[in-house]
Order: C-alpha cells, then structure tokens, then sequence
C-alpha cells in the first residue's frame, strides 16, 4: 500500500500515512470550504489500510485551526483507528495542542471530545504557540 502525503495549505492540512511504519499525521490548518472532497482520498486510504494495518498505528494530530466540518472528518480518522483495537492491533492518538496564558486551549477540548466519542485514550502534547 503506498504512502498518502497531501501536501498542507493555508486552508488544509498536511497528510502523512504510512501503511509500512504505522504512523499517520494530520497537522496544520483544517478550514477549507470543499472539506469532503479534501477527506476523501484521506477516507479512502483508511479504509484500505484498516483491511491489513500495521501491529501498531500511531495517529499525531496536531490541528491548530479547524471548523466544524473539519471536526466531522478528524472524528471519522479517529473512529476508524479506533476500530483497530477490535481486531488486536495496539493504537496509540498522540494529540497535539497549542496554548497560551490568555487563550482558550480549543484544540485541546477537541481533543478531549473526541477522545470521549471514540472511547480510547489519547496522549496530549502541549506546545507553545
């Protein structure tokens, strides 16, 4: 199975999975006004992989600007990883996070509503903005 990479944009962001190590990365900016044709290839490779993964899949997102379409399609990701454990497979969802003293940590609390939808535990990164 090959590599996805979509390369990220001001308004999109940056893919990376690989079937071979396990690791699968969604960072950067997730606003676009056509998120479901962007998802889609993202949805397809999924669900290919999910047919033959790795022993372990890491999921790291680190998201720093989304709405709420986007947080549609980063559930469906996690969902989908999440499924893995059914079948034996070990996951790991590193969730990265941006904060400051005076913002609201929004990403986090996606984190963390996700996590609670998907039922899985994820580790949170938290870096300086």
């Amino acid at each position: 199975m090959e590599q996805l990479i979509i390369k990220g944009t001001e308004k999109t962001p940056e893919i990376n999975f690989d079937a071979i190590t396990g690791k699968l990365s969604v960072g950067g900016r997730s606003y676009s006004s056509d998120a479901f044709d962007f998802y889609r290839p993202v949805n397809e490779w999924l669900n290919n992989y999910i047919l033959n993964p790795s022993e372990l899949t890491i999921l790291e997102v680190n998201v720093d600007y989304f709405h709420s379409v986007s947080v549609k399609y980063l559930t469906t990701i996690v969902r989908k990883i999440a499924q893995l454990q059914e079948t034996g497979k070990s996951i790991k969802v590193v969730w990265v996070h941006q904060s400051d003293e005076n913002d609201e940590d929004e990403s986090y609390e996606l984190g963390k509503s996700i996590e609670a939808e998907a039922k899985i535990k994820f580790d949170y990164v938290e870096i300086a903005k």
